[in-house]
C-alpha cells in the first residue's frame, strides 16, 4: 500500500518547489542526535502512481499534480501562496490524500474556502481512518479524502 498526495484543477498549474533542508534533534536511551532530510512543499506532475490513481475510480478535476508537504505552519504558508498565487476568486480546487494498492475504501469530502483553511485543514489529509473490506479481499480498507478548497 502507498500514499500520495494530489492537487486536482481545471486547469493546467505551474510546478513548485519549496523544499529545503531540515533537522529535527531526537533522543533515545538518553542520547541526543540530529537528523536531517529534505522536505518541504512541493508540485510536480502526476506520473508516479497514475496508473494506481486512475484504478481507484475517484471523480477528480481533470489536471492532476502531485503534490507533497509536511503538516507544519511553513509548509501550510508555502501552499496558501501557491493556491492565492494560481488560482482567482471563486475557483475551486481539490486536495486529495489517496491510498493506492490495497483496495480503496469510501472517500470522505470536505469543503471550505481558503479564508478557512489552517494546519487542522492540512492535518486532514494525513488522518487515517479505516472501515471494514465487507468483501474479505483486504484486512481493511482506508479511506480517501477530498478537501475541495473555495477560492
Amino acid at each position: 500500500m502507498s500514499h500520495v498526495n494530489l492537487i486536482a484543477a481545471g486547469k493546467e498549474l505551474p510546478l513548485c518547489d519549496r523544499q529545503e533542508f531540515r533537522e529535527n534533534t531526537a533522543t533515545v536511551n538518553g542520547k541526543s542526535f540530529t537528523i536531517g532530510c529534505i522536505c518541504g512543499f512541493f508540485v510536480v506532475p502526476h506520473e508516479y502512481y497514475q496508473y494506481a490513481v486512475d484504478e481507484l475510480g475517484v471523480e477528480m478535476k481533470p489536471f492532476r499534480y502531485e503534490m507533497d508537504f509536511q503538516v507544519c505552519q511553513t509548509d501550510l504558508d508555502h501552499l496558501l501562496a501557491y493556491l492565492r498565487d494560481n488560482f482567482t476568486p471563486g475557483e475551486e480546487v481539490e486536495l486529495w490524500s489517496l491510498w493506492v494498492g490495497s483496495g480503496a475504501g469510501s472517500t470522505r469530502h470536505y469543503r471550505g474556502k481558503l479564508s478557512e483553511f489552517d494546519l487542522d485543514t492540512l492535518g486532514m489529509l494525513y488522518e487515517l481512518e479505516r472501515e471494514p473490506d465487507l468483501t474479505g479481499e483486504f484486512d481493511d480498507l482506508i479511506c480517501q479524502v477530498c478537501v475541495t478548497v473555495k477560492i
